[in-house]
């Protein structure tokens, strides 16, 4: 029998294939506008699908959901794929967390990034043990509490901005957990915590992409020696797949792509600059309305003059062939939209790990719940946490 690998090797495995193909997912398919491969998106596929097939999945499937539900008014107004989210963390929460240990129990869980609180909320409940949510939303702090206040529940708010709480204000003996808490909020979390020594840390990371630096800073000593340099729109790729918007937004979505494809061609056209030049994001009901008001709102952003509807309406032919182009290619990309994501979560647990935390990545909830469903749990022994507090 060989020997289970270790997270070291998975992480070579990913990083060597992403390494040997980045030319299929580093680059940026708003920006083409021929196909850029010599293979056909059949091609490429079959050439990298058994590459896929012989990687090893570090994330280990739930054993079971928990024993007993929520009571109804503690969930209510919490939407149906939030709760399963909520529940499924929690029940992994209680099978590997210490707040009821024989010696040297948790005593209190930190909520970080919490939102309204629900999952800390609920977790206070089932674990019957006190959560401190932070959140720097005032409005957010200020209706959990009172909803905790309603339900009884042993839940305090902070009113901070993680990114800027003092060195060792985290409590001793302490489990932390987050859920979803994007980008910088939850490496914060990590360098935070592995500093302090603090004992448990159950973090499902989201949106690795959205960080103050340009280029991503990896954690763990393994990915530093990495030959791989990831910006910010390459991160993106990690959390691309979207399994929970409905047909509405996916709708909205490629209608999104299309008008910005609209406006890029007479950008173009008008400047003579054909090199792709990106707009900043807009709420998604722009794009319920007319193209006019999209084109009149981008022009503005890059100081162009504002075409006639007639001009505009006859780009849409062309527009339409280069988002075909772009689908063909984001296909290719999304093969590795996976490897980017575990080589992204192996990174974090690499790096626990070099902290002296035994780590193991852990399915938490379905993939139709959220595709974001690795929960990373990180342990560290008592006495050593001790010692350094």
């Amino acid at each position: 029998m060989s020997p289970t690998p270790t997270l070291s090797d998975v992480f070579a495995q990913y990083d060597a294939l992403l390494n040997r193909y980045r030319d299929f997912w580093q680059l940026e398919a708003f920006a083409q506008t021929e196909w850029p491969w010599p293979q056909s998106a059949v091609e490429v596929n079959a050439l990298i699908e058994p590459e896929l097939n012989k990687l090893t999945n570090p994330v280990a499937t739930p054993s079971a959901k928990l024993e007993r539900e929520s009571p109804f008014w503690l969930t209510n107004g919490i939407q149906g794929r939030k709760l399963a989210q909520i529940n499924g963390f929690i029940a992994e929460f209680s099978k590997h967390a210490s707040c009821h240990a024989a010696e040297d129990p948790i005593h209190q869980v930190i909520e970080w990034c919490a939102g309204k609180g629900h999952l800390g909320r609920i977790l206070s409940v089932h674990q019957q043990i006190p959560v401190l949510s932070v959140e720097w939303q005032a409005s957010l702090c200020e209706q959990g509490q009172a909803l905790a206040f309603q339900h009884s529940v042993a839940q305090e708010f902070l009113h901070a901005n993680v990114m800027h709480l003092p060195n060792n204000w985290l409590p001793s003996n302490t489990a932390i957990v987050a859920l979803h808490a994007c980008g910088d909020l939850h490496r914060q979390l990590l360098l935070q915590a592995s500093s302090q020594g603090k004992r448990e840390l159950f973090i499902a990371p989201c949106c690795y992409h959205l960080q103050q630096a340009e280029h991503y800073q990896p954690l763990s000593q393994q990915a530093q020696q990495s030959l791989l340099r990831l910006s910010r729109a390459q991160l993106k790729l990690a959390v691309q797949e979207q399994v929970t918007g409905g047909k509405r937004v996916a709708k909205l979505r490629d209608t999104e792509q299309l008008w910005r494809l609209v406006f890029d061609l007479y950008r173009a056209q008008i400047t003579g600059i054909a090199a792709y030049r990106s707009l900043p994001s807009v709420p998604k009901h722009w794009f319920s309305g007319e193209l006019s008001a999209f084109i009149h709102w981008a022009c503005a952003q890059q100081a162009l003059p504002v075409p006639a509807d007639v001009a505009i309406n006859a780009l849409l032919p062309e527009a339409y062939e280069r988002l075909a182009l772009i689908r063909g290619i984001d296909s290719v990309r999304q093969l590795f939209r996976r490897p980017l994501e575990l080589w992204l979560l192996l990174d974090r647990a690499l790096f626990l790990q070099e902290q002296n935390y035994a780590v193991h990545l852990q399915q938490f909830c379905a993939h139709h719940e959220s595709p974001r469903n690795t929960l990373i749990i990180a342990k560290r022994d008592a006495q050593a946490a001790y010692s350094e507090t």
